[in-house]
């Protein structure tokens, strides 16, 4: 049986990311607000300065693919290619697994 992971969104942004996105931005933000109030998303935000990626962590590999297929900043050109992980949390309070010290992993 394999562990429970997270799901990292990854997105590689197109150079032009900062001077696009406004016209898309609202949409994208309800997609993830309305992810993240059904449970699916964790967090999401831009990494970087200047910013050239993304990361959106969610609890599962099937909304993070919905995600990205309706988003409008990849359908729009702003996202240059995604693509999903696994991610196996195993400290802090929301780990998929969490361990702490002296148990058995």
């Amino acid at each position: 049986m394999n562990a429970p992971t997270h799901q990292l969104l990854i997105y590689d942004l197109a150079s032009d990311y900062l001077s696009r996105r406004g016209q898309f931005r609202e949409e994208h933000l309800r997609l993830a607000w309305e992810a993240a109030d059904r449970g699916g998303l964790v967090l999401g935000g831009a990494v970087g300065d200047p910013v050239g990626s993304a990361l959106l962590l969610f609890r599962d590999r099937a909304s993070a693919e919905a995600f990205a297929t309706a988003d409008p900043y990849v359908s729009q050109g702003l996202v240059r290619s995604w693509r999903v992980q696994p991610w196996h949390t195993v400290v802090g309070a929301d780990a998929a697994t969490p361990l702490r010290p002296g148990t058995d992993a």
